[in-house]
């Protein structure tokens, strides 16, 4: 808080009140604000890790600073967002909830799919300096999870469910925050309770099957799982503002929640693999 007097203090409320109107109408014009929480982020980076070569943990341990983990990293990108000036919109995509695929024309001011292959070329060149593929790894491993949480692609009008306020048995939440935070939580808080359940449903088959295809195909799964996630199971119709969603929808969000995890976790350890290989 400002300790000025004189002219400029007597000018302070008239300031005050124009910047929180400026906040405000820049909060509600930006994209979803964040994507999985720390949980989910670093449940991702967890899985990952478990797949990658010693040599690849090796190198990734050269570019993160000393006793960072890889999970670490993963929340770094949210947690600097205010200091990397316009790194918003590189957290997501505003496809419009009735489109049947991702494309670029569609995501509207949402950036996370160029933004993904340009941190994923810088950390794959060994010309660059440190410091900037250390901010590469760190935004690669954000921005792969990122892409897996579906209201972070799927949009409807309400700032990727960050709008549409509803009640998860007795918590007012927002949808977006539900995907984020409770589901996983309501499951379990334990990240290696969460890495345990990810890899019980793991096999080289469906590791596989997971690593095909391109970021824009990854995209567009995710799309469809936001597609899923504004359905109200009991009533079979899109959620809206003021419901409360109870065991239906829960049983029907978990698998997603844990498919999308294993998702990203998987295809970050094959981009990680691919970008870092032996030159």
């Amino acid at each position: 808080m400002s300790r000025q007097s004189g002219p400029y203090a007597r000018g302070r409320p008239q300031r005050t009140v124009c910047f929180v109107i400026t906040v405000m109408i820049a909060w509600q014009s930006a994209g979803p604000v964040w994507a999985w929480g720390r949980l989910g982020h670093r449940v991702v980076a967890e899985f990952a890790d478990r797949h990658l070569s010693p040599t690849v943990r090796a190198e990734i341990a050269e570019i993160l600073e000393p006793g960072e983990s890889l999970a670490d990293a993963s929340t770094w990108a949210d947690e600097n967002r205010t200091r990397i000036h316009g790194s918003g919109p590189w957290h997501f995509a505003d496809v419009p909830l009735d489109e049947e695929r991702y494309n670029d024309r569609l995501a509207g001011s949402g950036q996370i799919v160029p933004k993904l292959r340009e941190f994923r070329g810088i950390l794959a060149d060994r010309r660059r300096s440190p410091a900037a593929r250390r901010e590469a790894l760190r935004f690669v491993v954000h921005l792969v999870g990122d892409l897996h949480q579906p209201l972070h692609i799927g949009e409807h009008h309400d700032r990727g469910g960050n709008t549409l306020q509803i009640h998860f048995y007795r918590r007012k939440t927002s949808l977006h925050h539900l995907w984020d935070d409770l589901i996983l939580e309501h499951r379990t808080r334990g990240e290696d309770r969460w890495v345990a359940e990810l890899s019980a449903i793991d096999d080289p088959i469906s590791r596989s099957a997971a690593m095909d295809g391109t970021l824009e195909e990854w995209a567009t799964g995710s799309l469809h799982a936001a597609q899923l996630a504004y359905q109200n199971p009991r009533t079979g119709r899109r959620i809206e503002s003021g419901e409360t969603l109870e065991d239906a929808y829960y049983e029907a969000s978990l698998p997603i929640v844990r498919r999308q995890l294993y998702l990203g976790g998987s295809r970050l350890a094959w981009v990680l693999t691919d970008a870092l290989r032996p030159e």
